[in-house]
């Protein structure tokens, strides 16, 4: 456990030895399966999430059901959102669906913010993790105003391409409608058109990109 601390948390070396033994001792080991959520908000505020194996998709969803991706978390990321409540300002809500089964560990809040306090090298990182993360998301609100959708769907089939390491993408049309915001519909009616430009092959549960040089010009 300690070598995945130690990997996973640049700040793991400028931490006191007391400090290690607190992390250590109160972590949480959380086991999750495909297909469950969790919500995120101010009075819903675990603590900083540790990816120790599989693959969650964070999201943002509207009060008529919609939803938008914000990133997905991988085998050593880290949800500094699942914290939110640490910082006095930041108040939204945010979920995690877990699209394999997952095993993350758990800082408790009340051990991040007391280290993060009392230690600058740690509130250092942690303000830099949302910071990074602010900037993926605005990305994200960026592409969803002002990219034409036909743009926005090419590049989440080329993300998934480099996410699966292969041109056979195991997707559907709703989970792309969930990452891009939008209705399953609209994406539906691009993906056909996208096969008749010969970009690729539409069939049950699966999208197979036959022309990555055309997906990419989108």
């Amino acid at each position: 456990m300690e070598n995945i601390l130690k990997k996973t948390l640049n700040f793991w070396k400028d931490l006191s030895n007391d400090e290690k033994k607190e992390i250590i001792e109160t972590l949480l080991i959380i086991k999750y399966k495909k297909g469950e959520i969790i919500y995120h908000n101010k009075d819903k505020c675990t603590g900083v999430y540790i990816i120790f194996s599989g693959r969650a998709r964070v999201f943002m969803s509207s009060a008529n059901g919609g939803e938008i991706t914000l990133f997905r978390l991988y085998r050593g990321d880290i949800s500094i959102l699942s914290a939110s409540c640490m910082f006095n300002n930041l108040d939204f809500e945010t979920n995690m669906e877990f699209e394999e089964d997952t095993e993350i560990y758990v800082i408790p809040k009340g051990i991040m913010k007391k280290i993060s306090d009392e230690n600058p090298k740690v509130k250092e990182f942690v303000l830099e993790a949302v910071s990074e993360k602010f900037s993926n998301v605005m990305w994200i609100f960026n592409q969803y105003v002002f990219s034409n959708m036909a743009r926005r769907l090419a590049t989440s089939l080329y993300e998934y391409r480099n996410m699966f390491n292969s041109d056979t993408l195991k997707i559907t049309h709703n989970n792309l409608a969930k990452d891009l915001g939008t209705a399953r519909e609209v994406v539906t009616r691009l993906l056909k058109q996208f096969q008749i430009d010969g970009i690729i092959k539409i069939s049950r549960g699966e999208i197979k990109i036959l022309d990555l040089e055309k997906l990419m010009k989108l």
